[in-house]
């Protein structure tokens, strides 16, 4: 990959920053989760998260930009108590990647990127889709996932 654009590396740097912060919050969630299923679904959504940051930071790597690093702690907004309520939490860490992703997809002129972005803002718009099943929230699909 070449240089990247200023628009193009900041829309990066925000979705890799919304990775690091699902990654975070998925951390966060595990100690609420009283279903082995909920707590094997923020398992894989983990390695999941992971596995898209680290290639998107070394996309940015590799057109010479610096990848943001994670923050020690992100700010949630409210306590969260129970399983619900981090289920709540991880639908909001969701929605924040499909909003980065989508951001990538617009800016992005490489293929391999939009590629990347794409699939990104799919998997998180599919996790938050089974996240609202999970706690029986309508509707559970967005129409217009990532959209502002």
């Amino acid at each position: 990959m070449s240089e990247l654009p200023e628009t193009t590396a900041r829309a990066l740097r925000t979705a890799i920053g919304a990775e690091n912060a699902a990654i975070w919050v998925c951390g966060l969630a595990r100690a609420f989760a009283g279903e082995s299923r909920v707590r094997e679904a923020i398992d894989e959504a983990t390695a999941a998260h992971e596995e898209t940051r680290d290639s998107a930071a070394e996309a940015m790597r590799a057109a010479g930009a610096k990848p943001p690093v994670a923050e020690p702690a992100y700010d949630v907004g409210e306590p969260v108590s129970d399983q619900r309520g981090a289920i709540g939490l991880l639908i909001r860490a969701e929605t924040d990647c499909q909003v980065g992703w989508r951001a990538v997809l617009e800016a992005a002129a490489d293929a391999g990127l939009r590629r990347t972005a794409l699939e990104a803002l799919t998997t998180a718009a599919t996790r938050a889709t089974r996240w609202r099943l999970t706690t029986g929230e309508e509707p559970a699909a967005e129409n217009f996932p990532g959209a502002p």
